[in-house]
């Protein structure tokens, strides 16, 4: 019998967590023979793995070498590391050739939940099929836990191939005569996302998502807030990332655009058609301004120019979302000057909350800060020593939406998607929602419906 998830760990209660879960179908290695290397822990495994949870208690020297090690010999193999949900978190993901995080912590609901979602992953992409994940039990009808299995994934019941009907030949079809040539040319139909004109009752509105510090999820929250906002109003809305020095929208989101928020800014583009050339289309209904292809490019982009694209932009769209450079620098303030609102993102470290206490007092100073503005407390979780109450105190000002701490947001940018649409019943998509809704009422009815959907 093949064993199609593996197992490598120090902990024996998450050992017993998961092999109730998973029964026979659980290989498990004790992290023991780490001591002998990563090799050693490979050869103890005979099948075929396709699913493999690495921790919880492995360092991350120990969690890379076994990752790497796995996906050498096993090269679709998926790779979960279970690991608290820590404030280092971030670090172990962007160093490791990881699929997914789990919480060993979670729930065994929540822990059911990623393992449908990697296999669904794993089959969807060619790298598993279903039956390598089939309960194995003689007394089941074969076909019985092919239907049983395929419902838990939420995917469509499989056929057997006696079960299809062979389709009756069809007569060959008469042949039809030449048509004639038409005499005027017909014109090719517009493009789905052609640019909707702005009803004259909407006010467009323009948001800064501003963050004191680097590392808080800014671009994550731009990147859902745009494409949440793209329900509301199709192809009205454009995400402008304007960190014009290390912006990574458009490697969040998978797109190779064309042009740039350098190009966007040039004197040419004063010309509105010209400018929306610079624009790519996000399959998600929303527009982007990528970002500088060098730091230098971008820091060259003078301030005046920024000012203009902003004000053409809120002439074009209804919501005008952008992603700012960390820090209150000339390009950020420039920025803020130019929106009608803005969302401001912390985490619930004490340094964090006193960063932006202070940059709200210094935006205050300078007449500069919106009156509709927003704060976010970012990538929360328990048993940090802070709560929301506290941190409204150190901030200065209440918290308007708190978004959990989540291993699916990490998954959903690697594969280039927003989380609202990865996995749209996750906590902290549902949180981002919440801030959806407070901008824009109306996808609040749209939310619930695409949840009961889901």
């Amino acid at each position: 019998m093949t064993t199609p998830f593996l197992l490598v760990t120090r902990s024996a209660e998450f050992e017993s967590r998961l092999r109730g879960l998973l029964g026979g179908r659980l290989t498990v290695v004790p992290g023991v023979f780490l001591t002998f290397g990563a090799d050693a822990v490979v050869s103890q495994v005979s099948d075929e793995p396709k699913v493999a949870f690495i921790g919880p208690v492995m360092n991350f020297d120990e969690t890379r070498a076994l990752a790497g090690e796995l996906i050498d010999r096993h090269p679709d193999i998926a790779i979960v590391v279970v690991r608290e949900q820590r404030s280092d978190l971030e670090d172990w993901v962007d160093d490791l050739p990881l699929h997914a995080v789990v919480s060993p912590l979670a729930t065994d609901d929540e822990l059911k939940g990623q393992i449908v979602d990697v296999v669904r992953w794993l089959v969807g992409a060619g790298k598993a099929t279903s039956d390598d994940f089939l309960p194995q039990s003689e007394a089941t009808d074969p076909t019985e836990r092919r239907r049983v299995f395929a419902e838990l994934l939420g995917m469509p019941t499989p056929v057997e191939p006696d079960e299809i009907e062979e389709p009756e030949p069809e007569e060959p079809p008469e042949e039809a005569e030449p048509e004639p040539e038409a005499t005027e040319a017909v014109e090719p139909e517009a493009p789905e996302w052609e640019f909707p004109p702005l009803d004259s009752d909407q006010r467009p509105e323009a948001f800064a998502v501003v963050a004191p510090k680097g590392g808080q999820g800014k671009t994550t929250l731009s990147i859902n807030l745009a494409a949440g906002l793209a329900r509301v109003a199709p192809n009205s809305v454009v995400l402008v990332d304007a960190d014009t020095q290390f912006g990574d929208i458009s490697a969040a989101l998978d797109l190779s655009p064309a042009g740039t928020i350098v190009d966007a800014t040039s004197d040419a583009a004063a010309d509105e058609l010209i400018l929306k050339t610079t624009l790519t289309h996000h399959s998600g209904g929303f527009f982007v301004v990528a970002s500088a292809p060098s730091p230098e490019l971008g820091d060259a982009i003078p301030p005046h120019a920024l000012a203009r694209l902003i004000e053409q932009l809120r002439g074009i769209f209804r919501y005008v979302v952008i992603d700012t450079t960390p820090g209150l620098g000339e390009q950020t303030l420039t920025v803020i000057e130019h929106v009608t609102d803005a969302v401001f993102v912390a985490n619930l470290g004490v340094p964090s909350l006193r960063a932006l206490r202070t940059e709200l007092e210094m935006l205050r100073t300078l007449e500069l800060l919106p009156a509709n503005r927003r704060i976010v407390i970012n990538q929360s979780e328990k048993n940090v020593g802070i709560s929301v109450k506290d941190a409204e105190q150190i901030i200065g000002a209440p918290v308007d939406v708190e978004v959990p701490r989540s291993s699916a947001v990490v998954l959903a940018s690697n594969r280039g998607v927003p989380l609202i649409d990865d996995d749209p019943r996750d906590h902290a998509a549902r949180a981002i929602w919440t801030l959806v809704g407070q901008i824009a009422p109306e996808a609040r009815t749209r939310s619930a419906r695409r949840q009961r959907r889901s």
